[in-house]
């Protein structure tokens, strides 16, 4: 029976071989020994395990040592990409501004800009812009640091609406009004059906209370409260000061009134440099820049830069406006005006288109020193 048994294999062992070598192995039954007739060790079997095969367990010692090297390697990764992100690019080439005629905007103190080619495509582009608008619309755009200017229809008059608050309010906290002061509210701006107008009366705000109402919530109870205990006086002597030729009523009931986007253009530029050196100041542009309804300009260019900006609107009147102080690397202010259904989609369109194009516009524009962050007071 054993002798079967080992005919048996040996036939088994044959015809194997023969399968390996038809599959192009070179192997000869006497390589073949049986598995049952061989135990690999221990140690056989650890070497025949491969690496891919290994658990990818570590002891603690191993493991730190890992991530030591692996947080080594990172950390030399990131400081190769800040390396290589902070790597400052070769300053660009300024040359004198060659364009700006034959628009239908008024083009001023452009002297050196970094290309003139991209200014002419920014220039044909806010031209579209204005060809394109079938409402009645003006700007006014200025580059702070060098006074660079871009007017259309900037003497046209039209509705301040709410954009005249932020100006007014910047003239309370140059006077140094007492902000904890206490004003009981016994007027509402007629029409009004939201914000504190749904108070009763009597009821008692601080001045610095009234003012965030009138810059957040651009509320027009707040607004004529203080205008009310503070009277234009100020205002409105500041005004001729800077060459704002616009002024409001000193019995705080004419507290809106119309103006051209030039003179609202002065007056931001004019609480930008109020906030370069006043505490109060810089609050009014945190409150700007974080006004409920941002809608337009800061709704383009905000989540690039800081933008302090205040909206105005008048269903009536058919007035929709908005001012803006953006600051890029170097700031600028816009101010734009336009007769429209305000607050629609459709509406906030061209102010948005205008503050891309302004933006680009202001990136080409060149210091003409490095003196020119400083403000010319």
């Amino acid at each position: 029976m054993k002798n079967i048994n080992k005919c048996g294999v040996l036939s088994a062992l044959v015809c194997a071989a023969m399968l390996l070598a038809g599959c192009g192995a070179d192997v000869s039954a006497s390589d073949i020994v049986p598995v049952e007739d061989k135990e690999l060790s221990s140690a056989e079997t650890v070497e025949n395990i491969t690496a891919e095969d290994k658990p990818s367990v570590m002891s603690p010692d191993e493991y730190s040592e890992v991530v030591s090297d692996v947080g080594s390697m990172a950390d030399n990764s990131s400081e190769a990409s800040e390396s290589k992100a902070e790597k400052p690019k070769p300053p660009r080439k300024a040359v004198d501004c060659t364009v700006g005629g034959g628009y239908w905007f008024t083009v001023s103190d452009f002297k050196k800009v970094y290309s003139n080619e991209e200014l002419e495509k920014c220039f044909d582009r806010l031209q579209e812009i204005c060809s394109d608008a079938d409402f009645h619309m003006a700007f006014s755009f200025k580059n702070i640091d060098t006074g660079a200017y871009v007017g259309y229809r900037q003497y046209d008059q039209f509705m301040t609406c709410s954009c005249v608050k932020a100006p007014y309010v910047k003239s309370l906290l140059a006077k140094g009004i007492d902000l904890k002061e206490k004003i009981p509210m016994n007027t509402k701006w007629e029409g009004d059906f939201e914000g504190i107008a749904n108070e009763e009366y009597g009821k008692e705000y601080t001045a610095k209370k009234l003012i965030e109402y009138t810059i957040l919530d651009s509320d027009n109870t707040a607004y004529q409260l203080l205008c009310q205990r503070y009277g234009c006086g100020d205002f409105n002597s500041h005004q001729y000061e800077i060459g704002s030729n616009y002024t409001l009523g000193y019995n705080a009931e004419w507290i809106f009134t119309y103006c051209n986007t030039d003179d609202m253009m002065k007056d931001y530029e004019d609480i930008y440099r109020f906030a370069k050196k006043n505490k109060n100041g810089k609050w009014l542009i945190k409150l700007l820049s974080k006004a409920h309804l941002n809608i337009q300009i800061g709704a383009a260019l905000g989540d690039k830069y800081t933008v302090a900006q205040k909206y105005g609107s008048d269903y009536q009147e058919m007035a929709f406006n908005d001012c803006a102080i953006v600051y890029a690397d170097s700031p600028f202010v816009l101010c734009i005006m336009t007769e429209q259904y305000p607050e629609t989609e459709e509406s906030c369109k061209v102010f948005k288109d205008l503050a891309l194009v302004f933006d680009d516009i202001n990136s080409l524009i060149a210091k003409e020193s490095d003196k020119g962050e400083k403000d010319k007071e």
